[in-house]
């Protein structure tokens, strides 16, 4: 939690201090993700993962270079003989400058998601899911639009594994927590 702290406050004095820059052009953007590198961290170990990994976001950008947005991932795969299966859903809060080439930071807050673990055979699920990204993305202009690349960190954390057995809630005790560090490409339309 701290440490989203930080990244608004960061955020909130880039949007100041860069205000006149901003180049006055309104913008909807939409990326997916090409290219993924997660990490799981269960109880004290940590592995990076091959998981198959897809996602998408959509932002609009204000005259002011102030942009909302709306971002979602999904993640699967196995690691040490356990089976995960992450989703996460977050808004997002950005700031671009520029006029020709345009330069965006911003970050996010998971507003939803859900997690999955198949562990001895037993499907435990979660939907306490919280976490927080940072994010960058480069525009080039492109037939009256702009191409977009961008970076992306999402740091969640799934709590309160659970599944039914004999009628009565097992919960896993330890969290699991996932760091997916995404290559996004896409589109803008300048308007």
């Amino acid at each position: 939690m701290h440490s989203f702290r930080i990244i608004i406050l960061t955020v909130l004095i880039l949007l100041t201090g860069f205000y006149a820059a901003a180049d006055e052009v309104w913008r909807l953007r939409y990326s997916a993700l090409i290219s993924a590198e997660n990490e799981i961290t269960r109880s004290s170990s940590s592995a990076s993962a091959e998981l198959s990994t897809s996602g998408h976001s959509g932002s609009f950008v204000f005259a002011n270079g102030i942009g909302l947005g709306y971002s979602a991932a999904r993640a699967n795969g196995n690691l040490e003989d356990i089976s995960y299966k992450f989703k996460n859903n977050s808004l997002d809060l950005s700031y671009t400058t520029g006029s020709s080439f345009s330069f965006t930071l911003g970050a996010g807050r998971m507003i939803n998601g859900r997690g999955e673990i198949i562990l001895n055979g037993v499907d435990y699920v979660t939907e306490s899911v919280s976490g927080e990204s940072i994010f960058l993305n480069l525009g080039i202009p492109f037939f009256g639009g702009e191409f977009l690349l961008g970076y992306r960190q999402d740091n969640s954390e799934f709590k309160n594994y659970q599944c039914q057995m004999s009628g009565k809630s097992v919960i896993l005790a330890e969290p699991v927590k996932l760091i997916s560090g995404q290559i996004n490409a896409g589109i803008g339309f300048l308007f």
